[in-house]
């Protein structure tokens, strides 16, 4: 009987080997690269909007070394036109987009790292922008967000400084601001996002500290007057660079997704609903993230995630399993050199369509779409002109 036994075990673990081989994840292969456009030199952002009021999404990147702005106007179709260039101040790192003087066009907030500023341009719907005015925030800001958090219904910004401060400027409704208080915290914030995760109806704050000393991402709940209680620290991977909202559980709860520099790592945080956090699920990736978002790529319902890595010079989608964790292996595709921000892309407003992806890729000084094989476009003479 013993021999039998051994037999048997052995024939039940062959097929137990079999069947793991056949279930394993085959991770869909959802994109394609359409194409690249170039824009000024070494992009490190890149944003949304629709600055012509035609339907058409629209791109614009900063462009650190030309102290530039890059506007791709949309064709509907996927496709771009030729960069428009604004020159803006020095070195221009990041920016946030919205209606900062209650009209009907998105104006620009632009966090000017070379110069310690923020600069303001309002937007005249037809693709080009007014400056308005500069302000002041001390040392090399490289992360912008609205809210409001005077609780006075008028946008307000947020900039992160790289020397261990947090600066609002408040908001008049006019598209001009004044100063707010200067926030000192942190270890080299990298990043800075708004949202209300302890659903009171004050703006909070979730920012990356980057740093050799912390390694965290910090959430400053607001009390509506400009103030925040005393910020708590949840440990993330090694040097995070930038935090995105999410909801990887579909609970309705915010959650956190934070793109670590080093040791190639992201960290999930599944929210709770009352401010706090979970502590942090580690997934590993490709060599260099630097950036990333949630999007759900294959209809499912459950957030994936799409990151760009800036050293291995790729693309990497990893499909959600529901529960702030993802399948591996992911599914990884060549971009141009130095992939460095990303945006979601849907091509037109209220088009059926499955979202695409828009890539910074600094090193190469262009932007790379790439398209979801379900889109649905119309034809277009406009994609024979892409490069």
């Amino acid at each position: 009987m013993r021999p039998f036994s051994h037999m048997l075990l052995v024939f039940v673990l062959l097929l137990w080997g079999c069947s793991n081989k056949t279930d394993s994840f085959v991770p869909p292969d959802l994109l394609y690269l359409f194409a690249s456009y170039p824009v000024g030199k070494n992009p490190t952002s890149i944003k949304s909007g629709d600055f012509n009021q035609d339907g058409f999404t629209d791109l614009i990147t900063t462009n650190i070394r030309s102290n530039s702005l890059s506007i791709l106007m949309g064709n509907g179709d996927g496709s771009f036109t030729a960069e428009t260039t604004m020159l803006v101040c020095k070195e221009p790192r990041n920016l946030a987009i919205n209606r900062f003087n209650q009209d009907l066009f998105e104006d620009l907030a632009v966090a000017c790292s070379g110069s310690g500023q923020v600069t303001i341009f309002l937007g005249k719907g037809n693709g080009q922008f007014d400056k308005l005015g500069e302000y002041s925030v001390q040392r090399t800001p490289v992360s912008i967000a609205t809210g409001d958090f005077n609780s006075d219904a008028v946008l307000d910004l947020v900039v992160a400084l790289r020397n261990d401060k947090i600066q609002l400027l408040y908001g008049s409704g006019n598209g001009r601001f004044r100063k707010g208080p200067l926030y000192v915290y942190g270890d080299t914030p990298t990043s800075v996002i708004t949202a209300d995760f302890n659903r009171d109806g004050h703006s909070d704050l979730a920012v990356t500290n980057g740093g050799p000393m912390t390694s965290a991402v910090s959430i400053w709940l607001g009390q509506g007057d400009g103030t925040f209680l005393v910020p708590v620290d949840y440990r993330t991977g090694k040097r995070p660079l930038s935090v995105k909202l999410a909801d990887f559980n579909t609970d309705g709860i915010i959650d956190l997704l934070v793109i670590n520099g080093q040791m190639n790592t992201i960290t999930v945080f599944i929210g709770n609903g009352d401010g706090t956090f979970r502590d942090g699920k580690d997934s590993g990736g490709e060599a260099g993230p630097n950036d990333g978002l949630a999007q759900d790529f294959n209809g499912d319902k459950i957030p994936d995630i799409a990151i760009v890595n800036i050293q291995s010079g790729s693309l990497s989608i990893l499909y959600g399993k529901g529960d702030g964790t993802f399948q591996y292996p992911p599914v990884n595709y060549t971009t141009p050199r130095g992939p460095f921000a990303l945006i979601s892309l849907t091509v037109a407003e209220g088009r059926d369509e499955r979202p695409g992806l828009a890539i910074a890729n600094n090193a190469e000084h262009s932007v790379t779409i790439f398209l979801h094989h379900g889109l649905k476009t119309r034809a277009s003479e406009h994609t024979s002109s892409a490069t």
